[in-house]
């Protein structure tokens, strides 16, 4: 693999994602970069061992390790252990910052890869869409970037525990049980016991990994089986399909589906040809 800046035109720049550069260094050279890189940045070490320094914090990337850093974020890295080599990408895109949010990735991270085959595979897949003559190799980029960052995150841990796969864990059984009775309106009390927490730590960690209430999310939940059902049951009346989901008064139910889904149930019913 060689090093490669794709052109990216102003029409390929409306994309939500776009690689900007992707190379390996056989003998990585000492980098200093005061601002920063204006793009977002992945690498990580092939062979030997580096220093990373970003923002007063000092870390050993060795072999199966890496970093991400966010645009403009001051930094330092050089070799230890020579050759050093790694492995980069750089890359750009409006969608990026909700899409890192979404998977916590942090305005920079350390990471520790416990499957280096299946980066350098996408790395590799990114390279060689970039050198093709394929005339929509930037699209299929895009495409491939999205994979890259998805699959980043799952093979990456830091050890925090502040980590968010490690919060879905945790949360799992809550999910299950939710899964399993949303008919029945579950307690708060009965979903913190699942997982030995009291109700008040049960709501913080829906806050932080899913962004919502326990309640709110067992709404989402029952809305989602109500549509299930509206398509899977055509012959089933509204009344029927909301005392499956848990609401006994089917005009607090449609009201409830309707400020979700911006449609009524015999709308949705109708628009997907089920009435």
């Amino acid at each position: 693999m060689k090093t490669v800046f794709p052109m990216v035109t102003g029409e390929e720049d409306k994309l939500p994602f776009f690689v900007k550069g992707i190379g390996i260094q056989q003998n990585q050279e000492h980098v200093t970069r005061p601002s920063g890189l204006p793009y977002y940045q992945w690498l990580h070490c092939v062979k030997g061992s580096g220093q990373l320094i970003v923002e007063g914090n000092i870390y050993r990337i060795s072999e199966e390790m890496g970093f991400f850093l966010y645009p403009h974020i001051p930094h330092e890295y050089f070799a230890i252990s020579e050759p050093w080599t790694t492995h980069w990408l750089i890359f750009d895109g409006p969608a990026l910052d909700s899409l890192l949010d979404l998977l916590n990735m942090g305005k920079w991270n350390v990471f520790r890869l416990s499957s280096l085959q299946t980066i350098e595979r996408l790395l590799d897949e990114i390279y060689l869409s970039i050198c093709s003559e394929n005339p929509l190799k930037l699209v299929e980029c895009s495409s491939l970037l999205y994979q890259f960052l998805i699959k980043l995150k799952a093979c990456t841990f830091t050890g925090s525990s502040s980590n968010a796969p490690a919060q879905y864990r945790q949360l799992q059984p809550v999910l299950n049980y939710m899964e399993q009775n949303y008919s029945l309106s579950p307690s708060l009390n009965s979903m913190a016991s699942i997982i030995n927490v009291t109700p008040h730590h049960l709501c913080r960690l829906f806050k932080r990994t899913l962004h919502m209430t326990p309640f709110q999310y067992l709404t989402r939940l029952r809305i989602q089986k109500a549509k299930e059902y509206l398509i899977q049951v055509p012959g089933a009346t509204v009344k029927e399909v909301a005392q499956r989901v848990g609401y006994s008064d089917t005009s607090y139910f449609c009201a409830v589906f309707k400020k979700y889904e911006g449609i009524t149930p015999v709308e949705f019913k109708r628009i997907h040809g089920a009435t």
